[in-house]
């Protein structure tokens, strides 16, 4: 007789969750092609596509992890450019852990030189009504080796010394996610590694009712995060009284909504007519941390960060002698460094971000014609076709260095 527990039951598996799932994908399709932006034909391309990216990475959410055999792993949550679904920041190299708070870890590796690196916690990643943020860790409040070695115990109970990160027991499955934020693009990110110290005997081959439960979250998953891009854009357009202007979304709860609780965010649904049409955003940059603007596309995929312009941070931007941030949207390219390039995307949207700081105000737009950029930003630094193209490729050798593989 077969020692695996699950031996005795020979019940053939339900394909009906097969078709649960595929029902889920295809209500999820239908509402993002039946939005008005789609009617563009570059929008309904990035829906299509995001479809696809959005499957994989929650895939990896909720059907492919381990938490016997955990790892900090970042292929399809959120690689640079392939799948870059939920809106990620240009300057994080994220990673995502899957942790049982039944079980204890043991991590382990070495601080690098970046912005910042934290490690946030969920009991789930919006498939769930009740999502709740359960704390986090900040790595330079961690005991460092000369080196920046670091390791630490991730457990429902103190260990008898050394740093610790506490999990609830009551939560089989907690979703970790670790930032590591770069200011200029050439630190050293963080080497990080995990091991469970408790592992289950038989641990590899899942029952088909997990499995099935696992697709299910995964397709809830890709629901609800279509569901809350649209609703992002509704609430920014809210916020900001329409397209072309930012509000500001923060809020005491943002640990509870999959953000981080050091940080604030804003947002603006962009609406380009046409080439000849640009967005002027001046803003007072604030005293914090750091900061940043990122385009995304109306499904919630950052635009490629890598081989375009398309996000700028408090180190990379250039400020103005008054102290003023100017940039510029526009769907060429306006020949100024500060450009916020939307890849011929002619609706989408920008998301700021900051950290360990205070924003007054929001951003102001204002909508001009192209042929005005120059006599609109005077003092903005010019920057030549080749000059622009060396740009680039410097900013993807830096890009794609932060990440193994490329």
């Amino acid at each position: 007789m077969s020692d695996h527990p699950d031996a005795s039951n020979n019940s053939a598996p339900k394909d009906d969750v097969w078709s649960d799932y595929n029902a889920l994908i295809a209500k999820a399709r239908a509402r993002m092609l039946a939005r008005p932006e789609a009617r563009h034909r570059r929008v309904a391309d990035q829906a299509e596509y995001a479809l696809m990216a959005m499957q994989a990475g929650c895939h990896h959410f909720h059907g492919l992890y381990r938490r016997d055999y955990p790892a900090f792993y970042r292929q399809t949550v959120w690689s640079p450019y392939e799948a870059p679904w939920g809106g990620p920041s240009s300057d994080m190299v994220y990673a995502w852990v899957m942790l049982d708070g039944q079980h204890s870890y043991r991590v382990w590796g070495r601080r690098g030189t970046t912005r910042l690196v934290d490690l946030q916690l969920f009991n789930g990643y919006f498939e769930r009504d009740d999502m709740r943020g359960l704390g986090s860790l900040d790595f330079d409040t961690l005991t460092l080796g000369s080196e920046g070695e670091f390791e630490f115990i991730a457990s429902a109970t103190r260990p008898a010394s050394g740093d610790w990160l506490p999990l609830d027991p009551t939560e089989p499955a907690i979703w970790g996610q670790l930032r590591d934020v770069f200011w200029d693009w050439r630190e050293r990110g963080t080497e990080i590694h995990i091991e469970c110290l408790d592992t289950a005997p038989d641990a590899m081959v899942l029952p088909a009712e997990e499995t099935h439960r696992r697709l299910l979250r995964s397709g809830k998953l890709l629901e609800r995060t279509v569901a809350r891009a649209l609703g992002y854009a509704n609430m920014n357009r809210k916020l900001a009284g329409g397209d072309n202007a930012f509000g500001l979304v923060v809020g005491a709860n943002a640990a509870n909504s999959g953000a981080s609780a050091r940080a604030g965010y804003g947002g603006m649904v962009w609406n380009l007519a046409s080439d000849e049409e640009a967005l002027v955003i001046s803003w007072d940059p604030p005293n914090a941390h750091y900061w940043s603007f990122q385009n995304v596309d109306m499904w919630w995929l950052t635009l490629d960060f890598s081989h375009h312009q398309s996000g700028l941070n408090g180190h990379q931007a250039e400020i103005d002698g008054d102290g003023k941030l100017r940039l510029v949207l526009s769907l060429k390219d306006p020949g100024i460094a500060n450009w916020l390039d939307p890849i011929g995307t002619p609706v989408g949207l920008c998301q700021m971000r900051w950290y360990d700081g205070m924003v007054d105000a929001a951003p102001q737009v204002e909508k001009i014609a192209f042929s005005d950029i120059e006599r609109a930003l005077p003092s903005a630094r010019r920057v030549s076709v080749d000059e622009r193209r060396t740009a680039i490729a410097r900013r993807a050798a830096l890009s794609l260095a932060r990440w193994p593989n490329y």
